[in-house]
């Protein structure tokens, strides 16, 4: 027993049928046969445009996955070295952060509100000594 399509079947695969006739037809001329009027070099340079963009998207999407760290990524592609460094950053408050930073050879215990900043303390880097080995 083979079943049949029904009448709303035929009746749409015979509007698809119709409906493609003139563009079969005319094939033969797709674009009406006007020249291109986009030069090359638009053409390629919006391709790599879309690829450099693509590959930053990618980046970006594994940074936020944590699978990627981008900081070490690019790190070693730093000109010159940083002058300001911070050792740790704690949370007092919603509003309030302390840090201690070095910069310049000496070392500040800074108290970051929101409406600005205070030193709490300032000194020179201490010199680590190494112990003598025994």
């Amino acid at each position: 027993m083979t079943s049949r399509p029904g009448p709303a079947a035929t009746i749409c695969a015979g509007a698809a049928l119709l409906a493609a006739t003139p563009a079969l037809a005319a094939a033969g001329r797709l674009g009406g046969g006007q020249p291109l009027e986009v030069s090359l070099g638009r053409i390629v340079s919006a391709l790599v445009i879309c690829i450099i963009i693509a590959v930053l998207a990618v980046l970006l999407i594994r940074q936020r996955a944590g699978r990627l760290d981008l900081h070490a990524y690019f790190g070693r592609f730093q000109v010159r070295p940083r002058s300001i460094e911070v050792v740790e950053t704690r949370r007092l408050s919603p509003h309030a952060d302390i840090c201690v930073v070095r910069h310049a050879g000496r070392e500040y215990l800074l108290l970051l509100l929101a409406g600005g900043a205070r030193i709490l303390r300032e000194e020179p880097l201490a010199e680590t000594e190494e112990a003598p080995c025994a």
